[in-house]
């Protein structure tokens, strides 16, 4: 069972929480983690952790991304690779419309959106995400984009 943290503004818990359920994530192994509460999160090792918002560089964010095995990343946001550049202890899986990310949005166009995982996921010793697309239902304000992305990527490294 994985522990979650999932890195958001206070105004999108909702929408998260609505995310969660619609994918049929586990809730009780996550934990949603804002700016306000962040301080709060002591002795916390999390299995992933996902950033899609854009961060603010703040201490405590550095260390819960430090500490943790695996960053799910939002790279179209520069602000968010800070978090990242000199903690080389997690496995990060970067996503996004940037052509160097770990998994791209190849398109988004009708009522489709096409992820394409361009380097292979090795979380554990025994499996891992072969390089793929992946084709998701574009039912969703556009606005959400990055968290439905997210959510999916999350629903697929929860199986492995």
């Amino acid at each position: 069972m994985s522990v979650v943290g999932i890195i958001t503004s206070q105004n999108n818990i909702i929408e998260i929480e609505e995310k969660i359920k619609r994918n049929q994530i586990n809730e009780k192994n996550i934990i949603i983690i804002t700016k306000e509460n962040i301080r709060n999160i002591k002795n916390v090792k999390f299995d992933i952790v996902v950033i899609f918002d854009e961060t603010q560089e703040q201490e405590e964010l550095k260390k819960v991304v430090k500490e943790s095995k695996c960053v799910l990343l939002n790279s179209d946001y520069k602000e968010n690779l800070k978090l990242i550049d000199e903690h080389t202890n997690s496995y990060v899986i970067t996503f996004g419309y940037n052509s160097r990310a770990s998994i791209t949005i190849v398109s988004n166009e009708n009522e489709e959106i096409i992820l394409e995982i361009q380097r292979e996921i090795n979380l554990n010793k025994n499996q891992k995400i072969e390089c793929q697309e992946i084709k998701m239902n574009n039912n969703f304000a556009k606005k959400y984009i990055y968290e439905e992305i997210a959510m999916k990527i999350l629903t697929i490294l929860l199986k492995i």
